[in-house]
């Protein structure tokens, strides 16, 4: 029989009659064979047989590969060859090196199994997510449906409350972890569509709630976490002195010091190419005091959002419950035996101890607030530090040196208005300090002009030195009476050098995960503060710093502080954080959520999206990798990264711009008979008034705090006005 097939299709006319009457049973036999391979095929991509089983890890790690390709070589490989002849040409086999046809194909595969039963989510219900993510209207999901690329509307709801329950349960575990655990909560406006009708009982334009997060402890001390200890060092902690607690001590003034120089020196390097060569050298660089490992990443685990509003104390009372005894499942008790870190913004710090004031007699420490020891978001000083800065030195347009001056030759006379963004004000704060130290740099050089100087081929310890002349003779205020004419215009540049440079040093420690160089500048950082008006913020500061030195000291618990105060979300230097503004970037990505899908009405759709948006550490190379942002479920089906944020610009016309006008003024060289108005030595005057007043105020007031009383005295209202920073509320790149 063989041979007489072999000996017909050996010619044209015979192969093509074979053809002819093969066809229909060979197709038969093709059909039966897929079918068979198909039932095979939905049994590998049902391990989740609803999508109710979707868990977190399943969605975490999922990619085309490993959960559709694999399996369907194994399972179907007489399909994987029908379809692949399908979608590839000859001439594309042969000719095309780029186009790669394997993620349709497989993709295809997929849908044909969940389109064959619905009980097959392996492949439709991640790509819900991913579409419902990406803002597909119900509509769409509805079509990609039928197309076999998602599951329905209603599912994909499911689906997310599934996953928000799932997340709820870890969070539940992490709870119970004997290491402890730190959590932080804000407030959340959202809000509703400008045509919603103002009636009587319809819906607020803006409806407020609270977002929690528990965070995994980095370095953990179980036997540090123990309340008791940090209790009874409470009760006897001596009061605050200035000299031994609030100033700096020497070694931290010298770190703080050595790294204002390496900052002045980097600017030299960053705007001059001739000094290429030099930034690797390590004498030149800042002096780590505690910086986080590049590859560490922390772990966070969102609550649900509630409709509680945590901005008064039995707001925050309020959250406590739902957050630790509602969702987490720990009963007061439980929660009384271990502390909790707690780091928030000002405002929230000041309600919690509110708290434990009313409630300073109360059955438990859970119950008395008094499990919750309270950092300081490190975000929210910065943006404080900002505004005070920007105060104390805006100046008026016409005023030469101050820095609404400079917003004008920057093309940024906005920021000297109301509502200046954030991250506008920071950079122009930067640019300014860079061109000022340009323009010192040039005077101190002894060359024409720096890229001159770069010629001369300068040894390290040469412009070591030169970076100390400038730090004292241009960015050191003058504080010793002179009897010589005072050019205030002058004395305001090296002020305002002088503060941008506490600005520029914190922001970079923060950023590069070192909270050792924050804690050196916290006793200047309080001077500032107050010197500048913001009396709480000063407050603030000295509230950690005494808990710090006095509290927390003992059994370790002050080092677990310094190891967790900066979050690293993803890998990488420069990647670092305040727990605050971690918090920020959730509650926008929360909002980002919102907006895509219209759902504005449903608080229960709005608490299981916060629940779920889980960022996890492993398992991405992104920055961002949420449940609801499944970056490597785009990248596994061919699409390139597109980040949320954007890359850094070249800005350094606008740093030359500042040094050349400072050059036209004189700023960095003293004038006879130039006058100006002085700006306040914020440095000075918060020092006098820490001394004066403000530190026994403090003191007597924390004592009271021990024992439930809270006294408002003028200590507690700033001289500054309100914060009037708007903050855009996105993701870095």
């Amino acid at each position: 029989m063989r041979r007489i097939l072999d000996a017909m299709v050996a010619s044209e006319r015979g192969k093509q009659v074979f053809r002819e009457w093969v066809q229909p049973t060979a197709i038969e036999i093709a059909c039966e064979t897929v079918t068979t391979e198909m039932d095979s095929m939905v049994k590998a991509l049902s391990t989740a047989s609803s999508v109710k089983q979707l868990t977190p890890k399943f969605l975490r790690t999922w990619n085309l590969n490993d959960n559709v390709v694999q399996p369907a070589k194994t399972f179907a490989p007489n399909l994987v060859r029908i379809l692949f002849s399908a979608i590839n040409t000859d001439r594309a086999l042969k000719r095309n090196k780029k186009k790669n046809s394997d993620t349709a194909l497989y993709s295809i595969i997929g849908q044909l199994a969940s389109r064959r039963s619905q009980n097959c989510s392996d492949f439709a219900g991640p790509m819900t997510l991913f579409w419902w993510k990406n803002g597909a209207s119900r509509e769409s999901l509805e079509v990609l449906q039928n197309l076999g690329l998602s599951k329905c509307f209603d599912s994909a709801q499911t689906i997310i409350a599934s996953v928000a329950d799932y997340c709820i349960e870890d969070a539940c575990i992490e709870a119970r972890d004997p290491n402890g655990f730190m959590a932080n909560w804000d407030n959340v406006n959202i809000s509703t569509s400008d045509f919603v009708e103002q009636r009587s009982g319809g819906p607020a334009k803006v409806q407020s709630g609270t977002y929690a997060i528990l965070y995994r402890i980095r370095n953990p001390n179980p036997r540090a976490m123990a309340i008791g200890p940090l209790l009874s060092r409470a009760e006897i902690a001596p009061d605050l002195d200035f000299n031994l607690d609030v100033c700096p001590t020497l070694d931290q003034s010298i770190n703080t010091y050595c790294n204002f120089r390496a900052y002045a020196v980097r600017v030299l390097f960053r705007y001059n190419k001739g000094f290429n060569d030099y930034s690797t050298i390590l004498t030149l660089q800042s002096i780590p005091r505690r910086r986080l490992p590049d590859d560490y990443m922390t772990h966070q685990l969102p609550v649900r959002l509630s409709t509680i509003e945590e901005n008064s104390i039995p707001g925050n009372l309020a959250v406590h419950h739902d957050v630790f005894v509602r969702q987490l499942k720990l009963t007061p008790a439980e929660l009384s035996k271990k502390a909790i870190l707690s780091i928030n913004d000002q405002a929230t710090q000041a309600l919690d101890r509110g708290c434990k004031a009313i409630r300073a007699f109360d059955m438990n420490t859970f119950l008395r607030a008094q499990v919750f020891q309270l950092g300081i978001g490190l975000f929210h000083l910065c943006l404080n530090l900002i505004w005070a800065v920007l105060h104390s030195h805006r100046g008026h347009e016409t005023t030469e040196g101050s820095l609404a001056y400079f917003f004008v030759i920057l093309e940024k006379a906005r920021l000297g208005g109301k509502h200046p963004d954030y991250h506008s004000l920071l950079a122009a704060f930067m640019q300014i300090l860079d061109g000022l130290l340009l323009d010192a740099w040039r005077l101190e050089c002894g060359s024409a002009n720096l890229s001159g100087f770069a010629a001369t081929k300068p040894t390290p310890e040469q412009i070591l030195a030169m970076a100390d002349r400038i730090l004292s003779t241009h960015a050191m205020p003058e504080r010793c009476p002179s009897t010589s004419p005072v050019d205030d215009i002058h004395g305001n540049t090296r002020r305002l050098i002088h503060d941008l440079l506490h600005v520029a040093e914190v922001t970079h420690a923060i950023s590069d995960g070192d909270f050792g160089r924050v804690e050196d500048l916290l006793g200047n950082l309080a001077m500032i503060f107050r010197g500048a008006g913001s009396k709480n913020y000063c407050t603030e500061i000295l509230y950690f710093m005494h808990n710090m030195k006095y509290v927390w000291k003992g059994d370790g618990f002050d080092e677990l502080v310094r190891d967790n105060m900066i979050f690293k979300m993803s890998g990488g230097r420069g990647k670092g954080q305040g727990v605050d503004m971690n918090m920020e970037h959730n509650i926008g990505k929360i909002k980002e959520l919102f907006a895509a899908r219209g759902v504005y009405g449903s608080w229960d759709r709005l608490a299981n999206i916060s629940a779920a948006i889980d960022r996890v550490p492993g398992g991405c190379h992104y920055d961002w990798c949420h449940l609801l942002c499944p970056l490597c479920m785009a990248a596994s089906l061919g699409a390139s990264y597109s980040g949320t944020g954007h890359k850094d610009v070249d800005t350094s016309d606008l740093v030359w711009r500042v040094a050349r006008k400072a050059r036209e003024l004189n700023l960095n060289t003293p004038q006879v008979n130039r006058e100006g108005k002085a700006t306040p030595d914020l440095l000075v005057v918060g020092e006098a008034a820490l001394k004066s007043s403000t530190l026994s105020t403090f003191n007597k007031k924390r004592r009271e705090l021990l024992k439930g009383i809270i006294e408002v005295t003028e200590e507690d209202v700033d001289e500054i006005p309100a914060m009037d920073i708007s903050i855009n509320r996105e993701e870095e790149s």
